[in-house]
């Protein structure tokens, strides 16, 4: 196996938020300052928070139009699946990315033959959105009994076993938004699932440039999807005191860097980027989006403080790790984009990564973050940021800080409530967590 030391570039881009299909959907909500967290409908809306960033459409409306759509069954996707589903659709329309050859072949299409065909590496959590529906399957049924106590009633426990299928099992795995990727895709080259932490989709984008840098594919899909707007995620949370207020207005939840952050705000979305090594991109005419330049990543085991890291050291490196891969300093960026997880502490721990990496240029770069927008998206935040980033650069604005009025301290941004005119080259997606797991990208326009 030799590694190249040809670029790999990005050839397009595919988002499923709770704007619409599309990266523009997304940055034409942020760059007009809308928020579209909302409250829940039914019983989530008892939940705490009782609100958070949903995506309305149906999957079958949404997924028809989609490359091989009849090849997907909505019915059999959970969330997670629907997403990673609809946002790859859409990175393979924006790409332009050929699905039969000459002949109309759709088993070889040129240039990719063979094992160096396509691959896709996404980033998931097990598709815990319908598990609520199978913890009968496991469990007793607990009723109040009549003197207040609890009882335990399992006359429902056979009914439920008869209805539990293998394929209801799988439908669980957080491989499954993979699986329908490979067959969507037409993928003949390397496919994995990476853990769907917040910094997941940024790793799953890492690894696959390393895949066309090594010569195992000429195409790689790659992104992250996240739907924690369910009863488990939103039950666990709260279990943990960190989902935001119950209190807080909904469009006004989402806060980071900011002061008044009470906590997480569910959300739910999917990113995709569609890499290729460069000379396969020219081969077929594609346009070039911006070159992937660089990656990093890093683990800062967390501390007994609420699980939190002990400071911003695992996010720096993992940016420094980026910045050194694509030949550039702090001084060559122009904007960052960041988790903003709308909890105080973390997100002032996070703050003061940007501080460090950015050291006297951090009170001008803007720091972009989705969560006041459309709330917290798991491994779907830096793949989505990653598109929002690639819009900025063709359209020469970034969008105002949306609920950033009294910054956290440590934070050195600038903050604006409207959007930038500014020119972007380059830009660096960062992506911390909670546990400790840490990656970033450097994304660069091409002249």
């Amino acid at each position: 196996m030799s590694t190249t030391s040809e670029r790999v570039v990005i050839t397009g881009c595919g988002v499923m938020s709770p704007f619409g299909i599309g990266a523009a959907a997304l940055f034409d909500g942020m760059l007009a300052g809308e928020s579209r967290v909302a409250a829940l409908e039914g019983h989530r809306g008892s939940l705490r928070p009782g609100y958070g960033g949903v995506i309305a459409e149906k999957p079958a409306k949404v997924i028809r139009d989609l490359p091989n759509s009849r090849e997907m069954r909505p019915g059999t996707m959970t969330q997670y699946t629907f997403l990673s589903t609809a946002a790859l659709g859409d990175a393979m329309l924006n790409a332009a990315v050929p699905l039969v050859n000459e002949e109309g072949r759709k088993d070889l299409v040129p240039p990719w033959e063979g094992s160096r065909g396509r691959g896709a590496y996404i980033a998931s959590y097990t598709n815990s959105d319908k598990f609520e529906k199978y913890v009968r399957f496991a469990h007793h049924v607990i009723r109040r009994a009549a003197d207040g106590g609890a009882e335990i009633d399992d006359s429902q426990v056979p009914q439920a076993i008869r209805k539990f299928t293998a394929f209801e099992f799988l439908k669980l795995m957080n491989n499954m938004p993979t699986a329908h990727a490979g067959i969507q895709g037409r993928c003949r080259g390397p496919v994995n699932t990476f853990l769907g932490t917040p910094a997941g989709g940024l790793q799953a984008i890492g690894r696959a440039a390393a895949v066309i840098k090594d010569g195992l594919a000429q195409l790689m899909y790659a992104g992250g999807v996240g739907s924690s707007v369910h009863d488990q995620m939103m039950m666990v949370r709260a279990t943990r005191g960190l989902n935001s207020s119950s209190d807080m207005p909904p469009a006004k939840a989402g806060r980071p860097f900011d002061r008044g952050a009470t906590g997480i705000v569910p959300g739910e979305g999917g990113g995709m980027l569609v890499l290729e090594s460069e000379s396969s991109a020219r081969a077929r005419g594609a346009t070039i989006r911006a070159e992937l330049a660089g990656y990093g990543d890093w683990f800062a085991p967390p501390t007994a403080n609420r699980g939190l890291p002990a400071g911003p050291g695992g996010m720096v490196r993992a940016a420094r790790k980026a910045l050194a891969q694509a030949g550039l300093e702090a001084a060559d960026i122009d904007v960052v984009t960041a988790l903003g997880e709308s909890d105080l502490e973390l997100d002032a721990i996070e703050a003061a990564g940007f501080a460090e990496i950015l050291g006297p240029r951090a009170a001008e770069v803007p720091v972009l973050a989705l969560t006041a927008h459309i709330g917290a998206c798991e491994a779907g935040v830096g793949p989505m940021s990653a598109a929002v980033a690639l819009m900025a650069m063709e359209r020469g604005m970034v969008p105002g800080d949306l609920n950033r009025e009294d910054p956290v301290e440590g934070y050195r941004g600038p903050v604006s409530a409207g959007p930038r005119t500014m020119s972007v080259r380059n830009v660096l997606v960062s992506a911390m967590t909670r546990e400790g797991i840490n990656a970033a990208i450097v994304l660069r326009r091409m002249e």
